[in-house]
């Protein structure tokens, strides 16, 4: 039983609008629990994260861009390019550089499932008695090893892929819409 929310002034928040829309939702059981836990392992791991990141952001980001009251459509238009093309870039370097750094880091960690190298494992962890104590750290460490290379790689996929194919993308829709002319095209290159 839900406890009354009633304040000093009269307003009671159990009959305001947020309390009427989260009885509006209805309340479902989780009746496959083992493809619930895959589906929430899957998004824990930094690729799939990085992936979950770039559909939030395009779904968002370029719609700012391109209603923006403050500039011209044709501005606002070619903002939201750039914008998308970016998102898109980044989004696509960023899930293969960290997939690739997950599936190396996971080749050279002592797995839960698999007997790999120990290579990357701390001793404390291999030493540790519990086997599910043992198998939730070997996940942790995992996924933040994986993490860890993949911002070195990045350091340098950054610069050497990001900035020139988002600048690739970017200039052929700015191109293909009619936004660069010919005497815009090096700002763009």
């Amino acid at each position: 039983m839900r406890t009354d929310l009633s304040v000093n002034n009269g307003i009671n928040f159990q009959s305001s609008w947020y309390d009427k829309f989260f009885k509006s939702i209805p309340q479902k059981d989780v009746n496959n629990v083992a493809q619930f836990n895959k589906v929430g392992s899957m998004l824990a791991s930094p690729h799939y994260n990085r992936l979950a990141l770039g559909v939030a952001a395009i779904s968002s980001q370029p719609f700012m861009d391109y209603f923006n009251p403050k500039v011209d459509r044709d501005t606002a238009t070619a903002s939201a390019i750039r914008t998308t093309s970016k998102i898109a870039v980044c989004t696509t370097v960023g899930f293969a550089v960290r997939g690739a750094c997950y599936n190396l880091v996971d080749k050279y960690v002592h797995g839960s499932e698999k007997e790999g190298s120990t290579l990357l494992t701390p001793n404390s962890i291999l030493q540790e008695k519990s086997k599910e104590l043992r198998n939730a750290k070997l996940k942790l460490h995992k996924n933040a090893m994986s993490t860890v290379t993949a911002l070195g790689v990045m350091l340098f996929t950054n610069f050497l892929l990001d900035a020139p194919l988002t600048t690739k993308v970017s200039n052929f829709w700015l191109k293909e819409t009619g936004l660069a002319n010919s005497s815009e095209e090096g700002i763009y290159a």
